[in-house]
């Protein structure tokens, strides 16, 4: 028997391997099989919404999507609900952020992320793939017209820790920083995460977090890997994630979690 009706798995680290590429055909596979057996299939990302659906260009209309860390979730191609920072919020967060020039941020909103033309090249090269929907603006003192999921901010990494316990303190119960590794980090609601997003996600199937197997590598997949009724850490996973996680998938270059729904399902 099948231990579960949806599977949650994040992108980079988990379903993704190093070089952006996924076993197309066992994933191809494994979708059929789950919607033989009713079974719901989910990308749980911090990425944007656009950015997963171009990694899944054949399929995303038969998925689902707990985008932008759960701010943002997408079911059967239509959104199903989303969060949002408070305009006020995003003024001061960028007033925050202007008087400190090692910060380089990208506002990430439902229709589009927004980067400012002087941010650093290297990290505009980056959020382009992230971001591949986006529009350069001369500043974020005049807000675009748009709903607001996040920002990610660039920062030297030796700064990363302090520069977030320092967001944290001064903005407490507003806005969460979360570090998604030395160099950068994620502005959020402090109430929302991926576990958050599936829940809601859930229930709209009548499903709870019991019903779910999910898979994750990193510190943005901790709540979604306790919350689960199963879950998988990555083999290449932080430790922390290996210890909250019921047990280890092998390694993300090697198809891991592709390969463990395999055993389940083929």
């Amino acid at each position: 028997m099948i231990p579960f009706k949806a599977v949650a798995i994040d992108m980079d680290g988990t379903f993704l391997k190093d070089d952006k590429s996924y076993d197309k055909k066992l994933f191809s596979e494994l979708l059929n099989k789950m919607k033989e057996r009713n079974i719901h299939f989910i990308v749980a990302s911090g990425n944007q919404f656009e950015r997963t659906r171009l990694d899944f260009t054949e399929y995303w209309k038969d998925m689902s999507f707990v985008a932008e860390n759960g701010m943002y979730l997408v079911d059967d191609g239509k959104d199903l609900s989303y969060e949002q920072l408070d305009r006020s919020l995003v003024e001061e967060l960028v007033e925050f952020m202007a008087q400190r020039p090692e910060l380089t941020p990208a506002l990430c909103g439902k229709e589009n992320a927004y980067l400012e033309k002087n941010s650093d090249s290297k990290f505009v090269k980056m959020m382009k793939y992230y971001l591949p929907k986006h529009k350069i603006v001369d500043s974020f003192e005049q807000l675009p017209d748009d709903v607001f999921f996040k920002f990610t901010v660039d920062v030297p990494k030796e700064k990363t820790l302090s520069t977030v316990d320092e967001i944290n303190e001064k903005f407490a119960g507003r806005v969460f920083a979360t570090s998604s590794g030395f160099g950068n980090f994620d502005l959020i609601l402090p109430h929302v995460n991926k576990a958050v997003g599936l829940e809601k996600m859930l229930a709209s199937w009548n499903l709870t977090l019991d019903d779910l197997v999910a898979f994750g590598d990193g510190g943005n997949d901790l709540e979604m890997l306790k919350a689960a009724g199963l879950s998988y850490a990555m083999e290449n996973g932080s430790d922390e994630v290996k210890k909250v996680a019921d047990k280890i998938a092998p390694n993300n270059n090697d198809s891991g979690a592709l390969k463990v729904l395999a055993d389940y399902l083929m």
